[in-house]
């Protein structure tokens, strides 16, 4: 099995050298992401910020200043 995957490997590297790099560029990133300082510092930074922030509520209006407004 390993084998076949070197040669599979050699044989691409052979024919289609940018788009190997490309592949292994890509396959580097995925794997190293979870790994980065700066995933773990935003994990932490999303935990201690609320979501919920407070929204001011709208006086209600009465029935004499919906109907000055021509509402």
């Amino acid at each position: 099995m390993a084998s076949r995957l070197t040669t599979f490997l050699k044989n691409a590297w052979d024919n289609e050298p940018v788009l190997v790099m490309s592949f292994t560029i890509v396959g580097l990133a995925i794997i190293l992401l979870p790994l980065s300082s700066y995933t773990k510092y935003s994990i932490v930074i999303n935990k201690a910020m609320t979501y919920n922030y407070p929204v001011p509520l709208l006086r209600r209006l009465r029935q004499k200043d919906c109907l000055s407004l021509g509402v």
